[in-house]
């Protein structure tokens, strides 16, 4: 039979599902343009560049110039989907839940997708030779409980200095090892503090909520984990379609679930992202 592991026979009642992937990757993006591509494949994101400001001389001419603007692309390219049955047979000798179980697993693994995604935008900023190199700590670190808070700081100083404001949603996404080292820096619990509960943090370093992220991008040859110190306007992220379907197939005694994802990503502001490279 197709589905052994869940006949009563053999197994408790209780699910040995596995464990969630600790990740929020996507929720912590910019979903302002999704509305925007509902009915189109991509969006043109507009920028202005700033007007030169001179100084004026009373009773002189001023110089006059031309507006200009640049804008990038915001594409729907990435499609994600799943199609599985479960036999009337293996439904009934089995313990009642089944298809509600597959069916969380399966849209959970798409979901995941989206924060694969993410992440390998920003191992590709990460490891550009070009002008779109994202700001990042010159080596690998060696995180310790001495220099942790530093290796934020640094991050802090860099943003700011590109006109980040204080009072912007920042983001610190750190895997599971560098985190039981920067959980000693936590200058703020979620456990006193509900407000941190809802941003999905565990605490708050600095004015960065601090994220446990099981998904950050790896970089193999250099054997280092990219953590994330962001804002929540630096990368773009649009949903066009998230929906599952269940239907009984023509050739088969069974019910069956498909479901689709179609989404988009980009980093739309550069400047406000550091990452943070520390040993794997």
């Amino acid at each position: 039979m197709a589905i052994t592991n869940f006949q009563q026979s053999i197994w408790s009642r209780k699910f040995n599902k596995s464990l969630k992937k600790i990740t929020s990757l996507r929720n912590h993006c910019d979903f302002k343009y999704e509305a925007e591509t509902k009915n189109a494949k991509e969006v043109k994101i507009l920028n202005v560049v700033r007007p030169t400001i001179k100084k004026y001389v009373p009773g002189t001419k001023i110089d006059r110039e031309g507006a200009t603007d640049g804008s990038i692309t915001l594409k729907i390219d990435q499609y994600h989907y799943f199609n599985f049955e479960v036999d009337d047979v293996d439904k009934a000798q089995s313990v009642p839940g089944l298809m509600e179980e597959l069916t969380d697993e399966a849209t959970r693994g798409l979901s995941e997708e989206g924060d694969k995604y993410v992440a390998s935008l920003v191992k590709e900023g990460v490891e550009a030779t070009d002008d779109t190199k994202l700001g990042q700590s010159e080596n690998i670190i060696a995180l310790n409980k001495s220099n942790a808070v530093r290796t934020v700081e640094d991050g802090f100083s860099y943003l700011y200095e590109n006109d980040c404001k204080p009072t912007d949603t920042y983001y610190l996404e750190v895997a599971p090892k560098p985190f039981t080292i920067y959980r000693e820096a936590l200058t703020e619990l979620s456990t006193n503090n509900p407000e941190i509960l809802k941003k999905g943090a565990v605490g708050k370093i600095n004015n960065a909520y601090v994220c446990i992220e099981n998904l950050l991008p790896k970089s193999t040859a250099e054997d280092a984990i990219y953590n994330i110190l962001r804002t929540n306007k630096a990368i773009a992220f649009a949903e066009q379609i998230n929906k599952v379907e269940a239907y009984r197939p023509q050739d088969a005694f069974s019910d069956a679930l498909k479901g689709l994802y179609t989404f988009g990503a980009l980093i739309t502001r550069p400047k406000e992202i550091y990452v943070i490279k520390t040993a794997a």
